[in-house]
């Protein structure tokens, strides 16, 4: 092979013939290798070098070294810059054959080039690129016997979380902006390069690559280069590269290389390469180690049932165009023969049209880029401009419109569709957003190659801007996490179906869903109405709306007591009426164009599948968002005529009419209540009585189809529109507490009947009553986290239960927390013990029977030279049957995580859970069983779907909790379009998302102390000894079996990861305000023997079991915890408390209590001691018996300003023998004396020995509860 810049024939010799090469010295910038995944170790193996005079670092004229030297392309010589024109052949300018000049190259971009053009010829040296090149794979395509798996490497996931890390590490902060570390806002742009095999697709991005990373101290990955002499396709699927120019950038640059066309059946060599290296058992293999354990998904291709339909040919042709187009903002398309230009054109209406219609309410067409690879020399320097090859190769095709056959077919076409096309831009133009062309010249051009690589790079920045800008425009700009979840929408999407199209604003629904304040309501409520409507008029929905939008204005008025007309009243909530109106105007009403076309058959389309339609009216479906320049489109995304959005409804129409209704059906239902509040009724309770019975029972009963339980909403309380719903009913309507406390019937201060549901005041029959219970509000949060584990979670329940034990046996765990948080097999605990609502013992039967199904070995795994293999076809160490048949035997397949119809027996747990999980790209989410409000930027995604179709149902929620990689494959959760898996490695210990769940639970503080009652965190055992060899793990956003990037056996991970869970405790202590109680956070993490047991060793169970209950079962901690969690049993409930002047009394509850001292002289708060427990239930009886062991008699209340003048309320023996007689809690109210209004109280619960422990909710100023009861915020925004 001649190495690069050689000619067939060379001038004469220099004068003096240089000395042998000095040894290869590493000045020149690491030529980019692909390596262990994203930024790559430079791989300095002298065999992947070809000889070339760029070893040669001095001047091939004087034999002396030189910082600056220069390459001649020509004669393939290095010379210094006094030297270059003493050559013969560059002093008279003489040209080589073909009409080369000699040109002087800077030796770093002749370097650049030689590294791109120069290919090794050694098989083993090819080989071992390619298997560096694995990581860079991002989605593909394999056969597993007669079926065909659609594979999703999670390339794209780990690209954008590694270099987000390193934005926040950047020390170039005033080139790049810092990004925020909770979430990443970044807006990339994907390129896509596609051609024939063999056009130089992957050589063209090496270039790109390589040129912008001269000046990057980092390597940048790029891809490899077909081999000489080889005519076989080089990579298979579809590879992701970053460009080194934008990487850090609020606007990155991703390179797709998709595999080449027309490449038919033969393998490619990355494929047949890989696939023999690829051994399980090869631990020296990184790039396939990291590639095993990075998060992947599979897909079986549903539609792939013939020999034609699982070709290669038909999978290049017809699935990637389909991803690619969708979601490109520039396509590349790279020809190597300039004079089959025309076939270019062809090829890329082609490739275009297989996938213009299998997507809808598309923001904007991809912009187009044809690259002339290998182009002759030419002495015109207007020939490499962009603009002038560009209108030059458009006109000399201005004849083949009419001659051309496939030009002809899609003229017809778009005819069809009142398009009229007479020249090839115009017919290009339909497919596409803009066209340029770039010729590249032969490598003997460096300088000129270098050139017209930066115009290339120019116009993919200058169209990637224009697209941004656009779908900015149309409010389509997805940020990287956005972008993600669309992705995997459309992977799951084309995988069942390529016939149908894939819609932008439904998979909004899932990826953006609509803000939920009350603007956001007004919006769903409105797009419900308009789904149960067989012919929706969006006025007449309007119309109906206002009414029910207007009463919702009334309700929240007089709930925040907003005093006024509603001249006062309205203003405050017009801005969310503009926003609802405005939002469904541009992104949810649909194109009003229609056609009559009784006479005729519905257009055909493009896609392979064409089939003649019915006859009828034809309407567009698109959105004035998505309507783009694809024209009008049918629901099965068939083009069928060609224009702009048309709709007579607007937001510029309607704005001032959809106003006008409100106001005055408004003004009309407060003049209604102040005739009835004039009456004699309260106000609280007329507004709703009118809002049920005078503007819900019409509405929601006025003719949609499947009726009022056919309105359902898990994001907003479609009864007051205001409020997030948390609470589910019988009926299946989920309603917030606000409207559950003015509905219901309080049986006791936290205890709530719902009789029947508002939503469904004129149906006929009601339901039994249905108890709710809420949690105070002046008590605290109580949290138990559970860290991921394996089978060694047994440790957990373990201790659970000895702690059940210290509480005489018979209170169950769940009466002592309000929140439960679990990750890994934690998570299946906390779902039973919170959503199943198991005793321990019934916990730990379930768990034990879940582990022995799911760590069964799969067969053949054992057998000498089979079980690896096995293991690397499934993808999975264990079976997901099993599994998935013991989580549905244990958790029932019909009950739902949250929503859906509520069982009787379940009614009574008020036990909120939470799940670490993550999806294919290692984006964290948490599952939940309630909802809740949104505070801030979380580093993880809380899930809550719109509605029960996409709702997780609770067996599937434990079996993302248990999907591990490389032992269970993910869950396929096909209702939201994603994978999950175990949580990733930050929250394998799950205390900082209990802690923010903590924070976003918490309602507007009564007072209430700012840290939780108590957090109890459980570990899964701590191994004695933790290898020194074995660093901390790096916290990389992705879960890898890797510790500072390097392959490490699985029990040393194991052990690693154990430690980094106590790590993460500390973390989260030592990030503690100082006025934070650590007595309140308490870690029981037992210490056990290195490999004592493993992660998925049932075998070991009931040794773990028995350690444990010998290590723990008189241990003080467990007695002292138990005290604890009784002490937050209590609370202190401070009455709406005011003074009379000149009684001087305080007014407590509507009853007059003599003031004790004068009220001058100090501060009195009057209120009550209370039980979290009802009433009437068997728990009250065993608190009562607990203090009365434990207390002996002796057990008070202890509150207390200054520890030296404590203040004591005894539990008398009385109150005692009440609860346990007749299961009531009841102390008479008690003053509390302040020396000041703002002092802060400590409030204990003291035993016997004079044992301390806080109530709920202290240490807290009761005088914060006033002012917070004062400060709620009318009509606030809220944010699921």
């Amino acid at each position: 092979m001649l190495p690069y810049g050689s000619r067939a024939s060379v001038p004469a010799r220099p004068r003096r013939a240089p000395p042998p090469p000095p040894p290869r010295v590493n000045q020149m910038p690491p030529r980019p290798q692909a390596k262990q995944g994203f930024f790559f170790a430079t791989d300095q193996d002298s065999s992947n070098a070809v000889t070339s005079p760029l070893a040669e670092r001095v001047c091939a004229e004087c034999a002396l070294h030189f910082e600056d030297l220069f390459l001649c392309n020509a004669c393939n010589c290095v010379f210094c810059d006094r030297c270059w024109d003493r050559q013969a052949a560059h002093r008279a300018q003489r040209r080589m054959a073909g009409g080369i000049r000699h040109e002087k190259t800077d030796l770093q971009l002749a370097h650049v080039m030689d590294g791109v053009f120069s290919q090794p010829t050694d098989e083993d040296v090819y080989r071992q690129m390619f298997l560096d090149d694995i990581s860079a794979s991002w989605f593909g395509v394999k056969k597993d016997g007669g079926r065909l798996i659609f594979l999703d490497h999670g390339r794209y996931g780990e690209v954008m979380a590694k270099t987000n890390i390193d934005r926040s590490e950047s020390t170039f902060c005033s080139e790049f902006s810092v990004v925020n570390a909770t979430q990443d806002l970044r807006t990339p742009s994907l390129v896509s390069l596609v051609g024939q095999t063999g056009a130089g697709k992957s050589t063209l991005i090496k270039l790109l690559v390589d040129l912008q990373h001269q000046n990057k101290t980092q390597n940048f990955g790029a891809p490899v280069v077909g081999m000489p002499g080889k005519d076989v396709p080089t990579s298979e699927g579809v590879h992701l590269y970053l460009d080194p120019g934008s990487a850090l950038s609020d606007a990155p640059l991703l390179y797709a290389d998709c595999e080449g066309l027309e490449g038919g059946e033969r393998e490619p060599i990355g494929a047949k390469l890989g696939r023999r290296e690829f051994n399980y058992e090869d631990e020296q293999c990184d790039a396939a180690f990291a590639l095993r354990h990075r998060h992947a998904s599979e897909r079986e291709l549903a539609w792939a049932d013939s020999a034609f339909r699982r070709s290669r040919e038909f999978i290049v042709t017809n699935l990637y165009p389909r991803l690619l187009y969708t979601f490109s903002d520039v396509i590349i398309f790279v020809l190597r023969n300039p004079r089959v230009i025309e076939s270019v054109f062809e090829q890329l209406v082609i490739w275009a049209a297989a996938a213009l219609e299998t997507s809808s309410n598309q923001p904007a067409l991809p912009h187009a880029i044809i690259v002339l690879n290998s182009c002759e020399y030419d002495s015109t320097n207007n020939t490499w401009d962009v603009a002038t090859v560009t209108r030059e190769l458009l006109q000399s095709l201005s004849d083949t419109i009419y001659l051309n056959p496939t030009f002809q077919k899609y003229i017809q076409y778009w005819q069809d569709r009142n398009k009229d096309i007479d020249t090839v831009e115009k017919l290009m133009m339909c497919y596409y957003s803009s066209l340029k062309v770039v010729r590249m010249p032969s490598k003997d051009r460096p300088q000129l190659m270098k050139r017209q690589t930066h115009e290339l790079y120019n116009e993919i920045q200058t169209n990637c801007l224009f697209a941004r800008n656009r779908k900015a425009e149309l409010r389509m700009l997805l940020r990287a996490g956005e972008l993600q979840s669309y992705l995997q929408f459309a992977f799951e999407h084309f995988s069942s179906r390529l016939d149908v199209p894939f819609d932008f604003v439904q998979a909004s629904f899932l990826n953006s869903p609509i803000p939920s304040d009350f603007g956001g309501s007004i919006l769903k409520l409105a797009i419900k109405m308009v789904e149960q409507e067989e012919d929706p008029d969006a006025r007449v929905i309007f119309s109906k709306l206002s009414c029910m939008v207007a009463s919702s204005i009334m309700l929240d008025s007089v709930r925040h007591k907003i005093k006024g007309n509603a001249d006062s009243i309205f203003p405050l909530y017009i801005q969310h009426l503009d926003t609802a109106l405005d939002d469904f105007c541009d992104r949810h009403w649909p194109c009003e164009f229609a056609i009559n076309r009784a006479s005729r058959t519905k257009p055909s389309r493009h896609s392979i599948d064409s089939q003649p339609g019915p006859t009828g009216i034809t309407k567009c479906v698109n959105v004035r968002s998505g309507h783009g320049s694809k024209g009008h489109q049918l629901r099965d995304g068939r083009v069928f005529a060609a224009g702009d959005y048309v709709s007579d409804f607007s937001f510029e129409k309607n704005q001032t009419e959809f106003q006008n209704m409100v106001y005055f059906r408004l003004e009309h239902l407060l003049n209604l209540l102040a005739i009835r509040v004039n009456s004699g009724e309260a106000e609280d309770v007329a507004a709703a009585e009118l809002h049920r019975d005078d503007v819900m029972a019409y509405f929601y009963n006025d003719g949609p189809r499947g009726g009022v339980r056919s309105v359902h909403s898990h994001s907003v309380c479609f009864c007051c529109l205001f409020e997030p719903p948390e609470h589910c009913l019988p009926c299946g309507h989920i309603l917030c507490t606000a409207c559950i406390r003015t509905y219901g019937r309080f049986k006791s201060a936290n205890v709530i009947e719902m009789y029947e549901c508002p939503l469904e005041t004129n149906t006929a029959g009601r339901y039994r009553p249905w108890t709710i219970y809420l949690r105070p509000e002046a008590a605290g949060l109580r949290v138990l986290s559970l860290d991921s584990g394996g089978i060694r979670n047994i440790i957990q329940l373990e201790l659970l239960r000895l702690i059940e034990r210290q509480l005489n046996g018979k209170l169950p765990i769940q009466s002592f927390f309000d929140l439960m948080v679990g990750s890994g097999t934690g998570g299946v605990i906390a779902l039973g013990l919170g959503t199943r609502n198991w005793s321990v013992e019934e916990c730990i039967e379930h768990f034990e029977n879940i582990c022995a199904e799911a760590f069964s070995h799969r067969a053949g795994r054992h057998v000498p030279g089979v079980g690896w293999l096995v293991e690397s076809i499934s993808n999975a160490k264990y079976d997901n049957l099993p599994l998935d048949i013991s989580l549905k035997k244990a958790f029932s397949d019909d009950q739902y995580l949250f929503g859906g119809p509520r069982h009787r027996g379940l009614s009574d747990l008020n036990v909120n859970v939470a799940l670490a999980t993550s999806t294919s790209a290692g984006n964290g989410v948490v599952l939940a069983n309630y909802n809740r409000q949104q505070t801030g930027r979380a580093r993880y995604q809380f899930y809550r779907s719109e509605n029960l179709a996409a709702e997780f149902k609770t067996w599937e929620a434990a079996r993302a909790c248990m999907a591990t990689p490389k032992l269970f494959k993910p869950l396929q959760h096909s209702l939201s379009k994603q994978s999950y898996l175990e949580s990733s490695i930050h929250h394998q210990n799950p205390i900082h998302i209990a802690m923010n769940e903590c924070k976003a639970l918490r309602s507007v503080p009564y007072g209430v102390s700012e840290h939780p009652d108590i957090v109890l965190s459980l570990g899964s055992g701590l191994y004695a000894k933790t290898p020194n060899a074995i660093g901390p793990l790096t916290l990389h956003p992705l879960r890898t079996f890797s510790i500072r990037h390097r392959a490490v056996k699985i029990p040393e991970y194991r052990i690693s990861m154990a430690a980094h869970c106590e790590r993460v405790w500390d973390d989260c202590i030592n990030s503690l305000s100082g006025s934070t109680p650590s007595s309140a956070f308490v870690r029981l993490n037992p210490e056990i023997p290195n490999g004592f047991a493993d992660f998925e060793s049932y075998d070991s169970m009931k040794i773990l079991r028995r350690r444990i209950t010998e290590q723990f079962y008189d241990d003080a901690r467990i007695k002292k915890l138990a005290a604890q969690l009784v002490a937050t049993l209590f609370y202190f409930e401070s009455s709406n408390l005011t003074r009379e002047a000149e009684a001087e009394n305080f007014v407590v509850k509507g009853k007059f209590y003599p003031a004790l001292s004068p009220p001058v002289a100090n501060n009195h708060y009057l209120g009550k001691i209370l039980c979290r427990l009802p009433n009437e239930t068997p728990e009250v009886r065993e608190v009562g018996r607990f203090l009365k062991t434990r207390g002996n008699g002796h057990a008070h209340f202890l509150i207390a300003e200054n520890p030296k003048a404590p203040q004591y309320f005894e539990i008398s023996p009385s109150i005692v023998d009440n609860m346990i007689r007749f299961m009531e809690f009841n102390m008479d109210p008690i003053c509390v004396h302040l020396s000041s209004k703002d002092s802060v109280l400590r409030a204990s619960l003291l035993l016997e020995g004079w044992e301390q422990n806080s109530i709920s909710g202290f240490p807290r100023s009761l005088a914060s509860q006033e002012d917070g009861k004062a400060s709620k915020c009318p009509g606030r925004r809220i944010t699921v």
